[in-house]
C-alpha cells in the first residue's frame, strides 16, 4: 500500500514539476514563428478580396 501510495505521490510531483517548466518555457504561436513570411502586413485588405460583402 505505501508503494501505491509513493508512486501516485511521485506522479503527482513530477506532473506539477512539467506543468510549471512547460508554461515557463512556452512562447505563443506570433513569438516563437516571426519570420517575414509568416506575417501579414495589413490583415483584411488582401483576404478576401474587394467584392466581399461579409455573407456567406
Amino acid at each position: 500500500m505505501k508503494t501505491i501510495l509513493l508512486a501516485v505521490v511521485a506522479a503527482l510531483a513530477i506532473g506539477a514539476g512539467a506543468a510549471a517548466l512547460l508554461s515557463a518555457t512556452q512562447k505563443t504561436a506570433y513569438m516563437a514563428y516571426t519570420t517575414s513570411g509568416a506575417r501579414v502586413s495589413e490583415p483584411g485588405h488582401n483576404l478576401v478580396g474587394p467584392a466581399w460583402t461579409g455573407r456567406i
